[in-house]
């Protein structure tokens, strides 16, 4: 009996160890697939906002796209007064001239409110679904002082789920520095 034993023992060990290693690789990658509640859907919704569109209902991120440490963590304090959803800021690796203002287009109301924060604050659009305005920073940014704080609309916008708090990732290249 213990002969028998002895020769089953590891083999069953070996067997218990792989279940344990299998559930494991399964549990892991279902923890990186799993949706966290916080990316729902990256289109946005049809939303009714009355006549004007205000900075409460607009969700920004903010990248800093020269060399001035903070530009964006500032911006974002600047923004976030004024009742803007800063959902994140970073570094881009992208240069810019002038504070680029980009969105699914640049007509689109989210976009035009958005610039109306900036000193000659240009806008683009590159059809991102979600809606989500970046504004990509330069080393002499400028916040206007007294920026005119809505914009006219007529009917429903398009915007970010209120539920998303990091919406589809950004289009614009970043890196930590």
């Amino acid at each position: 009996m213990r002969q028998f034993i002895r020769v089953i023992k590891t083999p069953v060990t070996l067997i218990a160890l792989l279940a344990i290693l299998g559930f494991g690789a399964k549990w892991g990658f279902e923890q990186i697939n799993v949706s966290d509640g916080k990316v729902v859907n990256n289109a946005c919704v049809m939303t009714d906002v009355g006549k004007e569109l205000t900075p409460a209902k607009v969700t920004v991120r903010v990248y800093n796209g020269g060399n001035t440490p903070k530009m964006a963590s500032l911006t974002k304090l600047f923004l976030n007064s004024h009742d803007f959803r800063v959902i994140k800021t970073n570094n881009s690796e992208r240069r810019v001239a002038t504070t680029v203002i980009v969105g699914n287009s640049a007509n689109d109301p989210e976009v035009k409110l958005l610039q109306q924060f900036f000193v000659d604050a240009v806008a683009e659009g590159d059809g991102r679904e979600d809606h989500v305005v970046d504004v990509i920073l330069t080393d002499t940014s400028k916040q206007q002082a007294d920026p005119v704080k809505t914009v006219p609309v007529d009917g429903p916008v398009c915007l970010p789920r209120i539920d998303s708090a990091t919406p589809s990732s950004s289009p614009t290249p970043t890196k930590k520095r």
